[in-house]
């Protein structure tokens, strides 16, 4: 195969995953020189030049799916050559407009079935809208737990990570990103720091957190697992599903519809 020789040829090659599972190992070989940095700098153009993408063998408008989920590939990682092969993605919910989601359930919103969460979370991540249900874990300046169950299958869900809102140290870098990232994780929201921003930006991952802080945790394993968290003004149960996207986050006890 011909190197791709613009951004709209990698769109109409990336928008598939079909394309990229069921490719001979030269096609995916040849995939492995682009960086996901370089997918980042591409976005924009991809908006201008590709007017149509390729799925399934038929041409589909841009404007039917958008950058974020284009990019959504097990291939594509954000450490330069590595993949994750046998590791499924697990089952992606569509991204609902928060927006949208909320105008559509006022009788949720009214009985606290859907919250908002306050706006304090700062966005990381190339994932910029996010769905998947809840896993929670609670923590105090230390992430053994969190990366535990960042290294299991994410089948598309959330983790939350309520770290007591500090702001001394990063229960997330760049290393765990990649992890959640090809384990199938949809996003993560940090009620505290993360770190190594620029790799966490690089991956095709939603993440939100209070903001970064260059020194790490402590490993000690302290915390808890599965349990009700307090975050920026509501409770947040395991199990729940969260809905984010660049206008905020919403918690709801039942999957989201339009």
């Amino acid at each position: 195969m011909q190197a791709l020789s613009n951004a709209g040829r990698l769109a109409m090659v990336l928008k598939t995953n079909n394309i990229l599972f069921n490719s001979s190992p030269q096609f995916r070989s040849f995939l492995t020189p682009f960086k996901s940095s370089s997918f980042s700098s591409l976005q924009c153009q991809v908006h201008a030049e590709a007017s149509s993408g390729v799925h399934g063998g038929s041409y589909f408008p841009m404007s039917q799916r958008p950058v974020h989920w284009m990019m959504s590939s097990p291939y594509c990682s954000a450490k330069a050559g590595t993949t994750s092969n046998d590791v499924s993605p697990g089952r992606h919910i569509a991204s609902i407009a928060t927006t949208d989601a909320s105008d559509a359930n006022a009788a949720l919103l009214s009985s606290g079935e859907l919250r908002a969460l306050d706006p304090i979370f700062k966005i990381y991540g190339q994932r910029h809208a996010f769905a998947g249900r809840i896993v929670t874990v609670k923590v105090f300046e230390d992430n053994v737990l969190v990366r535990q169950l960042l290294e299991t299958k994410g089948e598309g869900r959330v983790l939350v990570v309520d770290g007591g809102g500090s702001t001394r140290c990063a229960l997330l870098g760049g290393d765990l990103a990649v992890s959640a990232q090809n384990m199938g994780w949809a996003g993560i929201v940090v009620n505290g720091c993360v770190r190594d921003v620029d790799e966490i930006n690089a991956c095709d991952i939603g993440v939100r957190a209070l903001g970064s802080h260059p020194l790490k945790s402590n490993k000690k394993g302290a915390g808890d697992k599965h349990v009700p968290v307090r975050i920026a003004g509501t409770f947040i149960h395991d199990g729940e599903w969260l809905y984010a996207d660049n206008d905020g986050i919403l918690i709801s006890k039942v999957e989201l519809s339009i």
